[in-house]
């Protein structure tokens, strides 16, 4: 967690790294290098956690994410999705895009 601005940790018991391991049996959420909630047992619920409590606590995210953030706001959730900087819209589109190619 040494130099952990804001994620998540999560445990899991699995052979394989994967994105979202299978046997996840805790997840924590983490803000400026301390554990702020833990024993969630679901990681999409523990995002949804980690998202309520940088609104919460009007966190400043952190650079390097800066865009994720943005994309979840804009795209995702569609708070201000006409406020959106050129690169989240740009990516909007190139995923509309292969929706729309995967769909035919």
């Amino acid at each position: 967690m040494k130099g952990m601005q804001l994620g998540l940790l999560i445990g899991c018991e699995s052979g394989e790294p994967d994105a979202i391991p299978c046997e996840v049996f805790d997840v924590a959420v983490v803000v400026e290098e301390t554990i702020v909630l833990h024993n969630i047992k679901d990681v999409v619920v523990a995002f949804s956690l980690l998202m309520g409590v940088v609104y919460c606590m009007n966190l400043e995210c952190p650079y390097a994410i800066k865009y994720t953030f943005e994309f979840l706001q804009r795209v995702v959730m569609k708070i201000k999705p006409d406020q959106a900087t050129a690169r989240v819209h740009g990516l909007r589109n190139k995923i509309l895009r292969y929706c729309n190619i995967c769909l035919r």
